[in-house]
C-alpha cells in the first residue's frame, strides 16, 4: 500500500495558520518549501512481492520490510539458533556459537515475527529522513547509503520513528501493531541471512543460505565477475528465502549492540566496537558468507568511523513490557517456567519445595531453599527446551518415513505387477529355457526381474518397520499431550522449510500414534494403506 499523506502539504497549511496568527514574519518560511509526490516503487521497491509490509516514510516515500517468523507462540517463547561457523580460522569472531531468537510481535495468535529491511536502506530513504527538503526521486539515490557513522545511523533511526509517533494512523492502516524502527542485533540480523525458518536445520548451518546458482546472482563481492569495486543499486540480483535483497555483499550492514568475542560455547564478557555484517562489494567472495562478522571502531582517530562500504538496514521491533496486560501474562508464564505436573515420575518437586519454603521461619534457610527451586526450575526448563526439540525432530522423522514408505510401496508394486504381467500374459513358462538370455522371456531376464521385486519388497518392509518403530518409541517416551503441543510447531516449521507437502503426512503420523496409544496394536499394513491414500491425493 503506498500512502498519499504529503508531510510538506501539511506543513504548509499549518504554517498558513501561523500565519494567522503571527503575522507575515512566518511568509520567509514558504519559498523554501518544496511539494513532494508519491515515489514510484522502482525507487524503493524494484523487486514487488505480495507480502511486503510497506512503511510510510516523509516526503511520500516508502520502506518495505519483511515478516521475519520464528517458530515461537507464547512471549516467553524463544529458540535455540546456532550462529556462526565451525571454522576455527579467526574463531575469536566467527566461531559456532549458541543463541536464542523469537518474534516481538503476533498476528490472531500466530507464530510470532519480526520485520527486517527488505533492502538496504538507500540515500533516497536516508535524506528523505535526514534533510530539510525533500529529495527528488531519482536512480541515482537508490544506491544504499554509505559513509555514514553508527551515530548517524541512529540518528535516522531517532529522527524516523520521531515521524512515525506522529503518523500513528499510518501505521493503523496497514494492521501493523505499534512499534518503532531500529538497527538489527547481531542474532536478529543473521537468523534472517541465513533463512530463518524459511530453510531446514541442515541448510541454516550452511556457510550460506541455499543457492540454485552461483554466488554472484545473489551477492555483490570484490573481483571482475560481480561488484568490480562498485556500489551497486538495491534489488538488481536474487534474494535469499526470506526474499532479502543484498544480505550479503553491496553495502556492509552496522549492527545495533555492541561485537563480542566468542569462547568457544558462548560470548566474551567484553563489549567491544561495532559489529558489520554481511561483507561489501569489497569483500572477498570466499569471506562472502552469513558467518562473516567483523569490529569497526565507533570512532576513527578524532571523528566518528565512517566507510564507503558500510550502509545500513532497518528491523521494525517494540519493547517487551509495553502494557500492564502484558506483564501480568509474562509474569504469569514465567511462573509456570520449569513447573512439574503431578503426573511426573518425582511428582511436582518444584511445588513441593515451594510449600516448604513458606513454612520456614529462618531467612537464611528460605533464601537457600529459593535458590535452589531457581535451580531446579531452570534444570526443568532446559530439560523440557530438549525434550520439545526431539519431539519436533521424531515428528518430522515420522512425516518422512510415511511418505518414504508408499514411495517405496509404488516401486513394489509397479515391479510386482510388471512381473506377473510378463509371467501370466506376456511369456510362456514352457518356453524360458529355450529363448536366448538377451530375451525378455527368458529364465535370466525373469529371475532378475523377480530379485527386483523382492529387493523392493524388502526396501519397503525395512522402512515399515522403522516407521512403525519411530510410532511405538514416540508414544512410549513422551506422554500425549506433550506430543500435541509440538505438532502445531512442527507443522510450521515443514511449511515454511518448503516442506509443505510433508504436512499431511505429519497429521497422519500424529493419528497413528494416537491409534497406538488408544490400542496398543501394531497395525502396519492399515498404516501403509493409509500412507498410500495420501500419496494418491497429490
Amino acid at each position: 500500500m503506498l500512502f498519499k499523506f504529503n508531510q510538506q502539504k501539511a506543513y504548509v497549511k499549518h504554517n498558513y495558520i501561523r500565519l494567522a496568527c503571527w503575522g507575515l514574519a512566518t511568509i520567509s518560511l514558504l519559498p523554501a518549501l518544496s511539494f513532494a509526490e508519491p515515489w514510484d516503487s522502482k525507487f524503493y521497491n524494484p523487486k514487488p512481492t505480495k507480502d511486503d509490509v510497506i512503511l510510510p516514510m516523509p516526503c511520500d516515500g516508502s520502506l518495505v520490510m519483511k515478516k521475519v517468523f520464528t517458530p515461537t507462540d507464547k512471549p516467553l517463547d524463544d529458540v535455540k539458533v546456532i550462529l556462526g561457523s565451525n571454522q576455527k580460522e579467526l574463531g575469536f569472531a566467527e566461531y559456532a556459537t549458541p543463541n536464542y531468537i523469537a518474534g516481538s510481535f503476533s498476528d490472531a495468535g500466530k507464530e510470532r515475527y519480526y520485520l527486517i529491511g527488505k533492502y538496504e536502506i538507500t540515500a533516497l530513504q536516508y535524506q528523505s529522513v535526514m534533510n530539510d527538503t525533500c529529495p527528488t526521486p531519482k536512480i541515482s539515490l537508490s544506491f544504499p547509503i554509505t559513509d555514514i557513522s553508527w551515530f548517524d545511523a541512529i540518528a535516522f533511526t531517532d529522527k524516523y520513528n520521531r515521524w512515525l509517533l506522529a503518523n500513528q494512523s499510518k501505521i493503523k492502516s496497514i494492521n501493523l501493531p505499534n512499534g518503532y524502527v531500529r538497527l538489527p542485533n547481531n542474532t536478529e540480523w543473521e537468523y534472517a541471512a541465513r533463512g530463518g525458518s524459511k530453510v531446514t536445520e541442515s541448510e541454516f548451518r550452511e556457510s550460506r543460505f541455499p543457492m540454485t546458482k552461483n554466488l554472484e546472482n545473489y551477492a555483490w563481492f570484490s573481483g571482475a565477475k560481480s561488484a568490480n569495486g562498485k556500489l551497486q543499486l538495491i534489488g538488481r540480483l536474487d534474494p535469499n528465502p526470506l526474499d532479502l535483497y543484498d544480505i550479503l555483499g553491496n553495502a556492509s550492514e552496522m549492527m545495533f549492540d555492541s561485537f563480542r568475542m566468542n569462547k568457544l560455547d558462548r560470548y566474551h564478557g567484553q563489549q567491544g566496537g561495532m559489529i558489520v555484517r554481511g561483507g561489501s562489494y569489497l569483500t572477498p567472495e570466499s569471506s562472502t558468507t552469513s558467518a562473516f562478522r567483523t569490529e569497526k571502531p565507533f570512532y576513527d582517530d578524532k571523528n566518528a568511523y565512517k566507510s564507503k562500504d558500510v550502509g545500513f538496514r532497518l528491523v521494525y521491533t517494540t519493547e517487551v513490557m509495553n502494557s500492564n496486560d502484558k506483564i501480568k501474562e509474562l509474569d504469569k508464564e514465567w511462573s509456570e517456567l520449569g513447573s512439574e505436573t503431578d503426573s511426573t515420575k518425582n511428582g511436582n518437586v518444584v511445588g513441593e519445595l515451594e510449600k516448604i519454603t513458606k513454612q520456614v521461619e529462618d531467612e537464611k534457610t528460605k533464601k537457600e531453599l529459593n535458590q535452589l527451586n531457581t535451580l531446579l526450575r531452570s534444570a526443568n526448563q532446559a530439560r523440557d527446551e530438549q525434550r520439545d526439540r526431539s519431539i519436533q525432530s521424531a515428528l518430522q522423522l515420522g512425516a518422512f518415513l510415511c511418505a518414504n514408505v508408499s514411495d517405496l510401496n509404488g516401486k513394489f508394486e509397479y515391479n510386482d505387477n510388471l512381473y506377473k504381467t510378463m509371467i501370466n500374459e506376456v511369456c510362456d513358462s514352457k518356453e524360458a529355457d529355450t529363448v536366448t538370455d538377451d530375451n525378455m522371456c527368458s529364465k535370466v531376464k525373469l529371475d532378475n526381474l523377480k530379485q527386483v521385486v523382492d529387493e523392493s519388497k524388502s526396501a519397503r518392509d525395512f522402512i515399515l518397520k522403522y516407521y512403525s518403530d519411530t510410532i511405538v518409541n514416540t508414544a512410549s517416551n513422551y506422554e500425549k499431550n506433550t506430543i500435541n503441543d509440538q505438532v502445531k510447531s512442527t507443522q510450521f516449521i515443514l511449511e515454511n522449510s518448503g516442506k509443505a507437502n510433508m504436512s499431511d503426512y505429519l497429521k497422519l503420523y500424529f493419528k497413528h500414534i494416537n491409534q497406538y496409544i488408544e490400542s496398543g496394536k501394531i497395525e502396519r499394513t492399515a498404516w501403509l494403506q493409509t500412507c498410500n491414500e495420501i500419496k494418491g491425493k497429490k
